[in-house]
C-alpha cells in the first residue's frame, strides 16, 4: 500500500511526479491547513508528521516525510523504473549531489522568498529579506544553467534530481520579471522536457501546475 499525503502545488509534487513516473497504484490523500499551517484534514495527520508538514509517504509500514528522502526511497524501491542510478555508480553520485543542492541550498532560499516574516525579527524586515531572496535565488538560477548538459542535468539521463529541479523552477515563476526562473531558456527548456514525460505531466495536470515553461 503507498499514500501520499500533501498539498498541491508544495513540495509534494515532486515525489507525486516520481509516483506516476513508476506507474505504481497509489492514494494521494490532500491536506487541509489552517492559515498557520495547523493541519485539519485527515484526522490524525500529525500522529504520521508531528510538524504537520507535507508531503508524508505511507509506503506499507514506513512513514517516511521530507520530499527528497521520498522520492529517493521511492526510486530505490522500484529500480526497473530507472530513476536513480545503482549504487556504486559514479553517476548515481552525481544524481545526488544535484538532489542535495536543491534541497539544501536552492529549497530554502524560497521558503525565505515565500515566508519572509519567518526570518526576521524586524516588522518592517520582510521586504529586505525577499530582496536578498530573490538575489540568491537569480544567483542559484544562472548557476544551474551554466551547468545543465540538456535536456537534463546528467545529460540524457533522467534520474529524481530532474524532478526536484521541475519542481523548484515552477516555484521560480512567483518571482517577477528578469528574476523568473523561466525568463531563463535553459531552465524552461529543462522544464519542458521534464513535462514531456507522461508520469510527469500527469501528476503536475493532476495538481493544476503549468504544463509548459511557455
Amino acid at each position: 500500500m503507498i499514500q501520499l499525503y500533501g498539498i498541491p502545488g508544495t513540495a509534494t509534487t515532486a515525489p507525486h511526479m516520481v509516483l506516476e513516473e513508476i506507474g505504481t497504484v497509489y492514494e494521494f490523500v490532500t491536506v487541509e491547513r489552517t492559515d498557520d499551517g495547523v493541519p485539519t484534514a485527515p484526522p490524525g495527520y500529525l500522529e504520521i508528521s508531528p510538524f504537520g508538514k507535507v508531503p508524508t509517504l505511507r509506503h506499507n509500514d514506513l512513514v517516511l516525510t521530507e520530499s527528497a528522502a521520498i522520492c529517493l526511497h521511492l526510486a530505490d524501491a522500484f529500480p526497473d523504473a530507472g530513476l536513480i542510478p545503482k549504487h556504486g555508480a559514479p553517476e548515481r553520485s552525481e544524481a545526488m549531489r544535484w538532489l542535495m543542492f536543491l534541497t539544501n541550498t536552492v529549497q530554502p532560499a524560497y521558503l525565505r522568498f515565500f515566508y519572509p516574516q519567518r526570518h526576521t525579527t524586524d516588522p518592517d524586515g520582510a521586504d529586505q529579506v525577499v530582496a536578498a531572496a530573490v538575489a540568491e535565488l537569480t544567483r542559484l538560477r544562472d548557476h544551474i544553467a551554466a551547468q545543465l548538459e540538456g535536456p537534463f542535468l546528467q545529460g540524457a539521463r533522467f534520474t529524481i534530481a530532474d524532478v526536484y529541479l521541475a519542481m523548484l523552477s515552477s516555484w521560480g515563476t512567483e518571482i517577477e520579471g528578469a528574476g523568473s526562473w523561466w525568463a531563463d531558456p535553459t531552465l524552461a527548456a529543462h522544464y519542458d522536457a521534464v513535462l514531456a514525460r507522461p508520469g510527469c505531466r500527469q501528476a503536475v495536470e493532476q495538481e493544476g501546475g503549468s504544463l509548459s515553461a511557455g
